[in-house]
């Protein structure tokens, strides 16, 4: 059955945001970020078959391992994205599309130089607000106390959510298999459920976008300007992120290729550029193959190649 996980995982890069609404049943759409082994994911399909549930998964054996269940139960209204869900839900979910996202018992990333990964980061409130409907809700699960009063304050501190609840070992419809250990040493949990009060503003929608290849004039060979970008780095066009190029290869036919590394807010990459020769100059493009998205590192490395080869 693993040769069909295509037909669960979403891998899209380009046209970007995806339409989901047209893989709804009724263009509800619901995200679970993190969902580990499937469980409630799988929960949240069978209960809410109107709608498309979307699992947004970083681990690469979890997005396959949630794939592989989703296709045995034959749920069909389930999708997944591997990656990092500060990435992906902005750049790939059309702004004010979805009605809850749920987080389940995520790492509370205690020691400070992980601080940034936090929910109760202001960065997350405003991913939020961008990706839920007006009164769309968030709905965090956590074993962790300071977890939540944290994430509670800080979103419900961005002003654009109110608190509906905040409880200590809530009834939940559905208790997962972590939760159900947790729970059998006699530990607490706790549940916080947050709802969007409004509307974001159009200039928050706002994504830029850029073309996944350009052309340059230059008198450089491939061969000279791969020489000078090889082992060069630098950071994203936002002034965050970084870049590295690493090796570099010339093919029979001439063609130039430069192993990229980006990272994003912890979100890391690696691809190609490649390089071809044209009339004017040299084409410089993103290969398709690794599927890389369109981040500001990712973008700068672009731009430090054309301006090398001048």
């Amino acid at each position: 059955m693993w040769w069909n996980l295509r037909k669960v995982i979403v891998d899209k890069n380009d046209g970007l945001p995806i339409d989901w609404k047209s893989m709804s049943p009724t263009g509800k759409i619901f995200v679970e970020i993190g969902f580990g082994n499937g469980e409630f994911l799988e929960y949240l399909a069978k209960t809410y078959a109107d709608t498309l549930i979307v699992g947004v998964e970083v681990s690469q054996w979890c997005a396959a391992k949630g794939a592989r269940r989703a296709l045995s139960q034959g749920t069909d209204n389930i999708r997944i994205m591997h990656g990092d869900a500060r990435l992906l839900l902005r750049r790939c979910f059309a702004p004010e599309t979805v009605a809850r996202v749920f987080m389940n018992f995520p790492c509370p990333w205690p020691k400070t130089r992980h601080a940034s990964r936090r929910v109760t980061v202001p960065s997350f409130a405003a991913l939020l607000n961008y990706l839920l409907e007006p009164d769309g809700t968030f709905e965090l699960a956590t074993d962790v106390d300071w977890y939540a009063e944290q994430a509670a304050q800080s979103i419900t501190g961005s002003g654009s959510f109110e608190k509906v609840k905040f409880e200590i070992n809530p009834e939940r419809p559905y208790v997962t298999k972590y939760e159900r250990k947790w729970k059998a040493m006699g530990k607490d949990t706790w549940g916080l459920v947050l709802r969007k009060n409004g509307k974001i503003n159009a200039g928050e929608c706002e994504e830029g976008d850029w073309p996944m290849e350009a052309e340059t004039e230059t008198n450089k060979s491939i061969t000279e300007l791969l020489q000078k970008i090889k082992g060069a780095s630098g950071t994203g066009t936002d002034g965050s992120g970084h870049w590295v190029f690493r090796d570099t290869y010339v093919s029979a036919d001439g063609v130039g290729l430069a192993l990229v590394i980006t990272a994003d807010e912890g979100f890391e990459q690696h691809f190609y550029l490649k390089f071809i020769e044209n009339r004017r100059g040299i084409t410089v493009k993103v290969d398709s193959v690794g599927h890389p998205y369109r981040t500001p590192s990712m973008r700068s490395a672009l731009l430090f190649a054309l301006g090398s080869a001048k």
